[in-house]
């Protein structure tokens, strides 16, 4: 390899792990949105309970996905 493939690689590589922490970050604020909307008031009523229930469900599947998923990824040590 000569030098400007090594700085190539090593830029690539710089900016694949930024955008890898971007998404994490972004999916640990969907995930905490998620247990927002699903902490709801007993007064809350039922049409809009559902609706807040759902989409808080929704929203800790994609934040784990965003977040999570990738975290244990790394953690184990995957290349992929």
């Amino acid at each position: 390899m000569t030098i400007e493939t090594t700085e190539i690689l090593r830029a690539h590589k710089k900016k694949t792990v930024a955008r890898q922490r971007v998404q994490e970050v972004i999916g640990f604020v969907i995930l905490l949105s998620g247990y927002a909307l699903l902490a709801v008031s007993p007064d809350t009523p039922s049409d809009w309970l559902l609706i807040r229930v759902v989409s808080g469900f929704v929203a800790l599947l994609a934040g784990f996905v965003l977040a999570i998923l990738p975290f244990l990824t790394r953690l184990t040590g995957s290349d992929q």
